[in-house]
């Protein structure tokens, strides 16, 4: 990963890939999808931590899973 690689939040790479924030999140978890998971913030109420995925990641990913 770059330095300087451009970061993309759940909600991008979910709009990028057409499936849903949660689709991304669960492959975030299970290991599937490399990402960068942030400190949580002073709001209540949120269930999810933040999350960053590197655009190299991402593209491996995507190369990786073609049909």
């Amino acid at each position: 990963m770059d330095s300087f690689e451009k970061m993309y939040s759940v909600k991008e790479v979910a709009a990028i890939t057409g499936w849903g924030s949660d689709t991304i999140r669960r492959l975030i978890y299970r290991g599937h999808l490399r990402a960068v998971i942030l400190p949580r913030s002073g709001r209540r109420g949120r269930i999810y931590r933040p999350a960053r995925i590197a655009e190299g990641e991402l593209r491996k990913f995507l190369d990786a899973n073609r049909n």
